[in-house]
């Protein structure tokens, strides 16, 4: 990946999409909230699920106040295509991405805000960093009440997330861990606590 970012004496610019995964969804968040500073101008989409999923687990207003915008998913959002070509944002990030969007990427599907950004940054040249639910054959998620569940993804979603590591200008990332490392990289280690 290349280092952030290209234009002189700005601030680096980040997209980044929650999708409708509670899995990794609080771990994001802190990662959302470790780069949201003064450093690192960030925006932050949600796909219709993703707002959905955000608000039963309680993390809206944490996320929405480490962005400098908050937009939602609407007939509008294909408007906001041109920010990726025009050289708006440094770097896309889906985090967490489900298997439906983690499928619909792999497969070239760019019907929704978050396949859509996937493909136009992918044509633009803008890096891209995803953090799919579906890495492991056996998982341990957290249900919006607290309550821990074991879950087995499909070896399909497995084989679609390997997939997407392969595209070119993407980093498949397996963990908040991974994201965060590899976010801290791209910016050059300013703006990643």
């Amino acid at each position: 990946m290349t280092a952030c970012c290209d234009r002189a004496g700005a601030r680096p610019s980040i997209c980044w999409v929650v999708t409708g995964a509670g899995h990794f969804l609080a771990e994001s968040g802190e990662c959302v909230l470790s780069i949201g500073s003064s450093s690192v101008d960030l925006d932050l989409y949600f796909t219709r699920a993703g707002r959905e999923v955000a608000e039963r687990y309680g993390q809206m207003e944490r996320l929405r106040r480490a962005a400098r915008g908050v937009f939602f998913e609407d007939d509008s959002s294909s408007s906001r295509l041109i920010f990726f070509s025009s050289g708006r944002y440094d770097a896309l990030v889906i985090a967490p991405a489900t298997s439906n969007t983690v499928a619909k990427c792999a497969l070239g599907i760019a019907d929704s805000l978050a396949s859509n950004f996937f493909a136009q940054a992918g044509k633009s040249g803008v890096p891209i960093y995803v953090l799919p639910t579906d890495v492991e054959p056996e998982m341990i998620s957290i249900t919006p009440s607290g309550r821990a569940v074991e879950v087995r993804p499909r070896a399909l979603d497995l084989m679609r997330s390997d997939e997407l590591g392969r595209f070119p200008g993407v980093t498949l990332t397996r963990s908040p861990e991974d994201l965060r490392r590899s976010l801290r990289q791209f910016l050059g280690s300013g703006g990643v606590e």
